[in-house]
This record gives C-alpha cells, structure tokens and sequence, in this order.
C-alpha cells in the first residue's frame, strides 16, 4: 500500500463543528482513513487491564462483538512489555501483529491479524490517560507520519474532551443517552435504535458504552436496571 500523505489530515472547519458522537466518530473515522488505517478505538487507559478493557472504549468503528479479539491482537502486535505498560507510555508505539505459523483455519476469523497497529498515548489537562488505536493492512508508519498522526489525534481529542468527556464525567446523563437507554429498556437492539433514532449503530454502541459508566454498570441489563431505579427512564 501506498505511504499515507505527508501532510497532517486537519485542514478545514470539520473540527470546529464537532459537538456530538457523531461528529467525532466521524472525524476519527476520516482520519484513520486518510493514514491508511481501517480500524480505530479512543480508550480511557486502564491500570487494571492493560492496556484497556473493552467497557474503556469511547469511540470505535470496530463491531461490538470483535472488540474483545481488537484488544488482544493489540497486546500481541505490541508485545507483552508495551502492552502492560501502555498506563506509563507518553508517546506512540507501534507493530505489527503476526499470523502463526501453526495457525488453524478452524480457528475464530482474526481481520486484525497481520495488521499494523499504531498506540497514541493521550492526556486530560486533569492528567488522566486515553488512547487512540488505529490499526490497519500497511506499512509500518515512519517517525514523520507519526507526528503527524499525533498532532491530528491530539487535536480530535481535545475538542472531544471539551464537549463530550467533561460532561461524562460530571455522571450525568445526556438527553440522547436517555433516549437511548429508554429505548434499550424496552428491548430494542442498537441496530433498532439506530433506525429509530436515526444514528449509526456504532453512534448507539458509543452512547450506551457511555451511559454504562456513568452509571457505573457492568453490562446493559445492570445499565438499564439502574437507570430504572434511578427514575433516569420510565
């Protein structure tokens, strides 16, 4: 594949615009895109699973139920020692994950296998710590595309920690992740939502993923359940 252009991927007023999710997955995606990457996640860094849990993930274009093998192939294309201590890391790393040489066709489909993953370590004024992953069939990135890749990621995220993370972390429930933990509520399915409401599937998952932690829950049933007991929904 082609190297990925020499100039950073912001040049307009998209980002100025942005003040939902999904505006920033939309972002997310369009940079990945523009270095080449297929795949993205923004995660909070996690001290206790290294280097996230899936219930860290903000935004991601990678299906809910791949998630899981996203992560892991992550861990392996960095190696053990990057990977545990992704919590400490301040600036990108890098490689590439390898397909074994024993590896069974029997074995659970892998996309991520034999792709490049770049890791940007990204901080809060707060100091608390994110991640912008990107992954994808290429080349492995030079020390030049990296800056550029990192100042772009830097720029995305300080404008999503300025509409969308301040008000996370205030615990409170935003109108549209109201609708939408109502409407998981009465059984709907994301991709039912997302007709409903007229978003992406992946804008749904981010939303309930972020109702999720608010309220502290461990899964959708525990999300709604408080919810309910909260009078967040009726």
């Amino acid at each position: 594949m082609n190297n990925a252009p020499a100039i950073p991927f912001h040049a307009g007023p998209e980002l100025s615009r942005a003040i939902n999710r999904t505006d920033f997955f939309r972002l997310l995606k369009s940079a990945a895109q523009h270095y080449n990457f297929d795949n993205f996640a923004l995660a909070r860094i996690s001290e206790t699973s290294a280097p996230f849990g899936e219930r860290d993930i903000v935004i991601t274009n990678v299906a809910e139920r791949r998630v899981g093998l996203f992560i892991t192939t992550l861990k392996e294309a960095l190696g053990t020692v990057r990977a545990k201590s992704a919590q400490f890391l301040a600036t990108p790393v890098h490689g590439r994950s390898a397909r074994p040489e024993d590896y069974r066709s029997d074995l659970v489909f892998n996309e991520f296998l034999s792709g490049v993953f770049l890791f940007i370590p990204l901080f809060t004024p707060e100091g608390r710590r994110y991640c912008l992953v990107l992954s994808g069939e290429r080349q492995e990135p030079d020390q030049s595309e990296i800056a550029d890749m990192l100042l772009d990621a830097m720029r995305i995220f300080d404008k999503l920690y300025e509409e969308i993370l301040t008000q996370e972390m205030s615990g409170r429930l935003t109108q549209r992740e109201q609708e939408i933990v109502k409407w998981t509520s009465e059984g709907k399915t994301s991709a039912e939502i997302a007709i409903i409401l007229g978003l992406s599937e992946h804008t749904v998952n981010s939303h309930i993923t972020a109702a999720a932690r608010k309220l502290d829950a461990v899964n959708r049933v525990h999300m709604v359940a408080i919810a309910l007991r909260n009078g967040l929904v009726t």
